[in-house]
């Protein structure tokens, strides 16, 4: 590195980058030579085991419980029963694209200081980053709308799912088509022939209108779509909770003058819920999908509550050589705790769909395993109050 400095290899470095290239030279110890291997960052240099565990962990379980939802959705043919189905199924598949392609990426770009993975990656990585996020959002908010759609007004026809979920991938993707525009790559083997040969800085310009747009993703893309799928999903529980408190009314024909407004209240009460009945919407299940759903969406949107309020941070705070460690396990903690929905959406999908003697199993195993515990501890208790009386007892019996 000192070699480097002193033999004034900078001079022909744009000068925008020359300040950019110095402080990412710090980041390396004073005696790597070798820049083409990967270099691990020193702020990680004692933690990556724990955050290289982590990140497999959930990667194998995000990617194999999705497959397991695509797996009862396809054998069960539960696509063709409900079209709710088909976004889950758009959500295991994004799911899946997140554990396989975006995790391992992002841990090795995370963990790495040099940047080894070319051009492409640079200008492509942030994309791909992002795209999922978009697509499962988006997701989320087209299935309240259907089924809002669907229990205000059931004689309608619903939304295409299949066309829907194809244009959460194509909006998605014209979400992050800015990003190239404010990526910047500079090959500092252009520059730097001797050691940096393959190796490159891949940095963001972060200009007002870039910092404006960033702003922008987080109220379009995150805020907006919350709030109304809260409202939507407020909306849907009043009518689901009409549509269950309704009584069943019987009358007889033979009606007299004097009580002649009575069958006509009852029509009033009736033609409120005639859609319904035509469709027959069974309240129960609808109130049960109604309540998983909520589930999946508050535990995706409070995982990735921290990343987007980081990256927020990142815009007002400059990442420096003295701070980088911190922004660097802060990062990678919230990136981690973004993809934990990998795992617990298809885990309420499955409880959502289990019958009640599988749910009634695994209650009364845990209730064992609970009873067990509190067994050996009660054990464990009795017998140590009896060695401290024995002890106890044994030492008042020593002869003065």
């Amino acid at each position: 590195m000192d070699h480097l400095k002193s033999n004034n290899q900078f001079d022909d470095l744009p000068h925008k980058w020359v300040a950019v290239v110095a402080d990412y030279l710090r980041g390396f110890r004073n005696d790597t030579t070798d820049f083409n291997r990967p270099q691990l960052r020193s702020s990680v240099r004692h933690t990556y085991p724990a955050f290289v565990c982590g990140y497999s962990a959930l990667i194998m379980a995000g990617a194999l419980c999705n497959a397991y939802v695509l797996a009862i959705v396809a054998r069960k043919r539960l696509y063709a029963a409900d079209p709710v189905y088909v976004y889950v199924a758009n959500l295991a598949v994004t799911g899946i694209v997140e554990c396989v392609s975006v995790l391992p990426i992002s841990l090795m770009v995370l963990l790495v200081q040099n940047w080894i993975f070319g051009r492409f990656l640079c200008f492509f990585l942030p994309m791909l980053q992002d795209v999922p996020t978009h697509v499962i959002m988006l997701t989320f908010l087209l299935m309240a709308i259907d089924r809002y759609k669907h229990l205000k007004h059931p004689n309608k026809m619903r939304l295409p799912p299949l066309a829907c979920t194809f244009g959460c991938w194509i909006v998605a993707f014209c979400i992050v088509l800015p990003y190239p525009v404010y990526t910047a790559y500079l090959d500092l083997g252009e520059y730097i022939k001797v050691q940096f040969e393959g190796v490159g800085i891949c940095a963001v310009n972060m200009a007002d209108d870039m910092q404006d747009y960033l702003r922008s993703l987080f109220v379009l893309t995150y805020l907006i779509p919350l709030v109304s799928m809260g409202y939507l999903y407020s909306k849907m529980s009043e009518i689901l909770r009409d549509l269950m408190n309704v009584p069943a009314v019987f009358y007889s024909q033979d009606i007299t003058p004097r009580n002649s407004e009575i069958p006509s209240r009852l029509n009033e009460i009736q033609s409120t819920v005639s859609d319904s009945d035509d469709e027959e919407i069974d309240g129960y299940k609808e109130s049960k999908t109604q309540k998983y759903l909520i589930s999946m969406i508050i535990s995706y949107a409070v995982c990735l509550c921290p990343l987007m309020i980081l990256r927020l941070a990142k815009l007002e705070v400059s990442e420096t050589y003295e701070n980088s460690r911190h922004f660097d396990l802060t990062f990678m903690i919230c990136v981690w705790l973004a993809f934990v929905p990998t795992v617990t959406t298809p885990l309420l999908f499955v409880a959502w769909n289990s019958d009640s003697s599988t749910k009634d199993r695994i209650r009364s195993y845990f209730k064992r395993t609970k009873v067990t515990a509190e067994q050996a501890t009660r054990t464990v208790s009795t017998e140590g109050l009896a060695a401290r009386n024995s002890i106890y007892t044994v030492q008042e019996s020593i002869p003065a």
